[in-house]
């Protein structure tokens, strides 16, 4: 009797592990975190769609990466009730040299892995439009258009997700590149 009682032990043990290792997530939509790309500088470009010599500029720069000494963030100053053409002209790796100096073009070539979130606070600040598309036709937000409200001041949330065999056009699935916020003043 005891020795059925110990296989019966002994087999619903092997069940249970088999039964939640079967279940385990499966985690494959997700980068691992050596996957996102390393980002030192960006910067964000808007051309006032009235006047092309109306050029604002602003950059979020960290030359030692995570940690260590904090990033320096510009402001980005614009007209009120004005419409922009904006890019993301500028993504750098500044701890290395060569064709991984560039993210930005790596994103470009990656686009169908890659979006870029903006988030104005608050929502009145600025309107913000992605006009560009990746394969798949979602959308990526290196090239949009912004509309600017009443002359206020905020932040905007700017976020590159990497997103590689699960973009979806959403923010959700992947992992987090870059988040910075920069000061806006509409003015």
């Amino acid at each position: 009797m005891f020795k059925n009682k110990f296989k019966f032990g002994i087999i619903a043990a092997t069940a249970l592990v088999m039964t939640f290792t079967a279940c385990k997530k499966d985690d494959d939509d997700v980068p691992d975190a050596d996957e996102n790309e390393l980002i030192t500088r960006v910067s964000l470009k808007f051309t006032n769609a009235a006047n092309a010599s109306d050029v604002a500029t602003v950059t979020w720069t960290d030359p030692d990466g995570d940690g260590g000494i904090a990033p320096s963030i510009g402001t980005l100053s614009l007209k009120p009730n004005t419409t922009y053409n904006f890019e993301v002209s500028e993504v750098l790796n500044e701890t290395t040299t060569g064709d991984g100096r560039n993210v930005l073009a790596e994103i470009n070539n990656e686009s169908d892995e890659h979006l870029w979130v903006y988030k104005p606070l608050a929502a009145s600040l600025l309107t913000i439009t992605r006009t560009d598309k990746d394969k798949n036709n979602f959308e990526i937000g290196i090239k949009g258009r912004a509309v600017t409200g009443a002359a206020a001041t905020g932040t905007l949330q700017t976020i590159l997700r990497h997103q590689p065999g699960a973009k979806n056009g959403t923010e959700t699935p992947g992992s987090t590149d870059f988040d910075a916020t920069f000061p806006v003043r509409v003015q």
